[in-house]
């Protein structure tokens, strides 16, 4: 059975580009050799802030109603793909599903921790069932339940269960050339997760593109592009006297509550967040001249957003007795400079010039003008909209006097929306 496969295993490798197509395909090998199997699951541990583990499970289609179930709680995201003899069903769940009565009562702990293969016959003697998964597959007729474990290095390990309805199970000599074959595909198909989760990480600490970038290698000193962008800066009014009278950890709290309300607003618009700079946030939406005045308004409609988001959190933390949070925003565009930063040692991947330093000094003339969202000359002249026009005013470290215009508090979501639709995806 193993030279067989062997001889398959490498014919596949070189052409196989993720670890779904590999799974699906190992799958498929097993069924067109009379393995019977109704349902694969294969999963491993993550390195992510926001999810702890990742699974995926196949079922031919045959037995689709396998998959039928509700996401739970400790459920971040699930998708399938469709494939030509199966389904197959990724599942990503939040921190915690390690720790979870799910887990401790399944054979995936049990081999994780035993580190043995683990095999359950199906016959009509069983009245027991040491897992309540064993007896939950009872309705589709197996004969065999086989799990293993692959332990890598430290915490890190991968788990693979398959469920038969082949006659009589697995034998002897099929479960140790399937615990074999497990072991060998479970390399490759780590090598294909880890380099998507690896992008998803850096996705998730440098933002989408920006993580892309570093994952496609651009990694080096000094490699830095010109690119045009709406750049935004805003920040919490009054963050010092807030936080002054917090405890560390309700600062925190306050933090998280408020980049969780602005940050997904900004990347649904198209934007992307460079930096949390302690109470502040640093984002761009790129442009070209095509696209310019629609990007610019989807950069307001994401201040819209953002202040209806902070509205509704307010409302709640007013109920709990929670400090509100009230912000400030500077819009400005222009050329900047974006790429790899820092010594030999340490990089930053961050935007630099003149444009970023003017957009963060509007920022901080919100509070003194008593405006919630301020605007440069540039911005104003390209995005049409009633501005109200402040003046001008020096700010810190920028050696001219600049115009600086506020968007006047009528104008309504609904009319930049209409603005973005006439503008259209060629403009």
């Amino acid at each position: 059975m193993l030279d067989p496969f062997l001889d398959w295993f490498f014919t596949i490798s070189s052409s196989v580009r993720s670890a779904n197509d590999l799974f699906n395909l190992f799958l498929e090998y097993l069924n067109e050799h009379d393995f019977g199997i109704i349902r694969a699951n294969m999963g491993t541990k993550t390195l992510h802030p926001q999810v702890e583990t990742i699974s995926y499970i196949w079922v031919p289609h045959d037995t689709e109603s396998i998959l039928e179930t509700q996401p739970d709680s400790l459920s971040f995201s699930r998708s399938t793909l469709k494939y030509q003899k199966g389904y197959l069903r990724e599942n990503r769940f939040n921190l915690g599903s390690l720790s979870s009565t799910q887990f401790a009562e399944s054979p995936i702990n049990h081999v994780l921790k035993t580190q043995k293969d683990f095999y359950f016959a199906y016959d009509d003697s069983v009245k027991v069932y040491p897992f309540p998964i064993l007896e939950e597959l009872t309705k589709y007729s197996p004969t065999g339940y086989l799990a293993v474990p692959v332990v890598q290095s430290g915490n890190s390990f991968a788990f693979l269960s398959l469920v038969t309805i082949k006659n009589g199970g697995f034998s002897e000599s099929e479960q140790k050339f399937l615990s074999k074959a497990l072991h060998l595909i479970s390399i490759k198909w780590l090598t294909f997760l880890q380099t998507d989760l690896t992008e998803s990480l850096l996705n998730v600490y440098l933002g989408k593109s920006t993580g892309s970038l570093v994952h496609s290698g651009k990694i080096y000193r000094g490699d830095l592009e010109k690119i045009n962008s709406i750049i935004w800066f805003s920040d919490i009014r009054n963050y010092s006297g807030i936080s002054e009278k917090l405890i560390p950890q309700d600062t925190i709290e306050l933090l998280n509550a408020y980049f969780g309300s602005v940050i997904p607003v900004i990347e649904k618009n198209g934007g992307e967040v460079l930096k949390m700079l302690g109470d502040g946030i640093l984002a761009v939406f790129p442009y070209s001249e095509k696209n310019k005045r629609r990007i610019g308004y989807k950069a307001l409609i994401a201040v819209r957003e953002a202040f209806a988001e902070l509205i509704k959190l307010n409302v709640d933390r007013q109920k709990e007795n929670k400090h509100q949070i009230l912000h400030g925003v500077g819009i400005h565009l222009g050329e900047i400079m974006y790429g790899n930063i820092g010594s030999n040692d340490r990089l930053d991947f961050t935007v630099i010039g003149e444009a970023v330093n003017l957009t963060s000094r509007i920022a901080g003339m919100c509070g003194e003008l008593k405006k919630a969202v301020l605007a440069s000359e540039e911005f104003a002249k390209e995005i049409a909209v009633s501005w109200e026009e402040i003046g001008e005013h020096k700010l810190k470290g920028i050696a001219i006097p600049r115009k600086i215009y506020a968007i006047p508090e009528e104008t309504q979501e609904s009319e930049l929306k209409k603005k973005v639709k006439s503008y259209g995806n060629a403009h």
